[in-house]
């Protein structure tokens, strides 16, 4: 049975083309899970579905689903970094790679920004990933921007 969706809302009528997923939320350590209420999957569709999709490209090593022909050369390389001594150039550097798999996404129509911070909170080995999309849309005109904010 298909998790239930909400057809009369606005990312369903309007951001079809940005599919539907189901919703995974961060705990305070960074590792992340699925999201259930009353026993349940919690299903997500239009922009929230795209930030989702966005946040799985980046917390997946590139090649990581290499197994599964329909995912060659999906990921991201930033996590080849987060262990090499510190620099502004490895931060740098995870800045390019996970623009490129933003840029890479089909449902984005363009990357805003993508900035790293190092050591949030104190937390050695850690960054905090900020970016910003635009979304495509069903018809022509710009989409919804997508800010999101999560660590790695």
């Amino acid at each position: 049975m298909p998790l239930p969706l909400d057809v009369n809302s606005t990312d369903y009528q309007f951001y079809k083309t940005l599919h539907e997923d189901v919703k995974l939320v961060s705990n305070e350590y960074g590792e992340w899970d699925l999201d259930f209420e009353n026993d349940d999957w919690v299903n997500v569709t239009g922009v929230h579905s795209l930030a989702n999709a966005c946040i799985i490209a980046i917390m997946t090593r590139l090649n990581e689903l290499n197994y599964v022909e329909l995912y060659e050369d999906f990921g991201c390389r930033a996590h080849e970094l987060i262990k090499k001594n510190k620099s502004r150039n490895i931060i740098y550097q995870m800045e390019i790679f996970i623009t490129e798999v933003l840029e890479n996404m089909r449902r984005v129509q363009r990357v805003n920004y993508v900035k790293i911070t190092d050591s949030p909170d104190n937390q050695d080995y850690t960054y905090r990933i900020n970016f910003s999309i635009t979304s495509i849309m069903d018809d022509e005109e710009d989409g919804e921007i997508i800010e999101e904010s999560f660590n790695i």
